[in-house]
């Protein structure tokens, strides 16, 4: 019997795990107005294409079946229904920018790269709220390769060029110099996470490359759809879970409530009472 159980314990474990990486698909959004391609992180294989019409495109971020995007032309956030393909148009915009490059989610607010030449990333609301901006020491400027992972962020060097990533806390601080080093001969881009494995843009190579989250080794290159995408991304409500609900307190009984239940314990023993008696 106990051998019974661990075989379907096994198998439902087994089960799980596949049902959970057939759920995965790999998002991209390319240079110019080719738009976003969902592709499928095992083969690189083009599911669907939704374009967008916003100018010349860089940031993704995946929300269920939505998807937030940039431009290098301006400094709004996009939103789309990846289900539809429809334009939901801006979604907020970020103060004293000129552009945007990659974006990320940390399941509540986005994490989004300046592309106006500074070392700097903002956390916005959904909304449109400044909530931080912090400076990313190895960052030489116009950075197109940011991702939030582990309560932390990871991102590249400069715009399109052939160096490593960098992890930091969420304040900027440096923790890890050159925690993914690419290995093909190319510059790098986009970054995304799938809550194991890092997977990243060769921009103009036409190859994603999949590097250990835990190591940062390289794993293996997929030959993707088109050699233009800019930023990657996984659907963050899969990845990180649905925002987490507000804790509800209960409320503190009134005196009147408290006499009611005081009379109602008291009409309990009384009754209990009675019927010992009885017997």
């Amino acid at each position: 019997m106990l051998r019974v159980l661990s075989s379907m314990t096994v198998a439902a474990l087994l089960c799980a795990f596949a049902t959970a990486t057939s759920a995965l698909t790999l998002y991209a959004n390319s240079v110019g107005l080719h738009g976003i391609d969902a592709i499928d992180p095992n083969t690189g294989a083009l599911i669907k294409n939704c374009p967008q019409s916003k100018g010349n495109g860089r940031g993704v971020v995946t929300v269920s079946n939505f998807v937030y995007y940039t431009t290098a032309t301006n400094n709004n956030v996009y939103k789309m229904d990846f289900t539809t393909c429809a334009d939901l148009g801006v979604a907020f915009s970020v103060a004293g920018a000129t552009a945007l490059s990659t974006i990320a989610y940390d399941g509540t607010n986005f994490w989004i790269g300046d592309y106006s030449g500074t070392n700097h990333a903002f956390l916005y609301t959904p909304t449109g709220t400044l909530l931080k901006t912090v400076t990313l020491a190895n960052c030489t400027g116009f950075c197109d390769g940011l991702e939030f992972f582990n309560g932390k962020l990871i991102s590249n060097r400069g715009d399109n060029i052939h160096a490593p990533y960098d992890i930091y806390d969420t304040n900027g601080t440096l923790l890890t110099p050159a925690f993914i080093t690419p290995t093909l001969p190319a510059g790098v881009t986009g970054i995304a996470f799938d809550g194991t494995n890092f997977f990243v843009s060769y921009l103009g190579l036409g190859q994603v490359g999949v590097f250990n989250g835990t190591t940062g080794a390289h794993i293996r290159d997929m030959t993707v759809p088109i050699s233009g995408y800019e930023d990657l991304s996984f659907d963050y409500q899969i990845v990180i879970g649905p925002p987490p609900s507000p804790t509800v307190i209960p409320p503190v009984p009134t005196l009147s409530q408290w006499a009611v239940g005081l009379l109602a314990m008291m009409v309990i023993a009384v009754s209990w009472l009675q019927i010992r008696r009885r017997r």
